[in-house]
């Protein structure tokens, strides 16, 4: 009797043991994944909103470049479709007196999985300042390139793509000379893929030139869900 009692005893201490120890593994695994989430999202603002080098910012000079020149707190909403998203605001200076650009985060169908990103306009609002994939499953080595230089730079270079409003109701054109600034270089093999690039931009497009129009209504909380056309 005193052999069982020793042995159940015994497995109770181990079973205790092991289980605070799992439960600290799990604690401190939780505690590193969220601060690793926290600075792949300020990463890529630095990325898209250009606020520095970031081959040469340690985690804790991201996260300080972040907090001293993005403002994450207005909220607009589209009053066509509902839609309400947190406006992201760069400024040139940690006062946050000098705006250098908006931003605001996408997500669409791609052609395997949905594509997420960040999407960064000039304060004028009329062209584009860079562009950010922070998800995408698309296949590697075709429509995966879509987080990639040869897709990103043309949101940055030549002074971006212009996407002011247009009266055909497409911001962004798709291979296509004939639209000028607002041509969207798709990626070659990968046709369903920049189709769905295209497509995503223009629906969030439309919906932010009109939710900044109606900004200071007083929407409260934010969705990254577009409705569907």
């Amino acid at each position: 009797m005193k052999s069982q009692a020793y042995v159940i005893l015994f497995m109770v201490v181990m079973a205790a043991i092991f289980g605070a120890g799992v439960t600290g593994i799990n604690l401190v695994s939780e505690s590193t994944l969220e601060a690793n989430a926290a600075y792949l999202r300020d990463r890529a603002l630095v990325e898209v909103l250009n606020l520095g080098d970031l081959d040469s910012l340690s985690k804790a000079d991201v996260a300080a470049l972040v907090a001293e020149r993005v403002d994450q707190e207005e909220v607009c909403k589209d009053p066509e479709t509902g839609w309400t998203f947190k406006l992201i605001k760069a400024y040139e200076d940690a006062e946050k007196t000098r705006l250098a650009a908006y931003a605001f985060r996408f997500r669409g169908p791609g052609f395997w999985a949905p594509i997420e990103g960040i999407l960064a306009v000039e304060p004028g609002l009329e062209r584009t300042c860079g562009l950010t994939i922070l998800e995408q499953s698309e296949t590697p080595g075709l429509g995966g390139r879509v987080a990639e230089p040869v897709f990103l730079d043309q949101f940055v270079e030549e002074n971006g793509i212009l996407i002011a409003p247009s009266d055909t109701g497409r911001t962004v054109v798709l291979n296509s000379e004939r639209a000028g600034d607002r041509c969207l270089d798709g990626i070659t093999g990968a046709t369903q893929t920049s189709m769905a690039m295209e497509r995503i931009l223009n629906q969030y497009l439309a919906c932010f030139h009109r939710a900044v129009s109606n900004r200071g209504t007083g929407t409260n909380g934010h969705t990254e869900r577009i409705p569907e056309e």
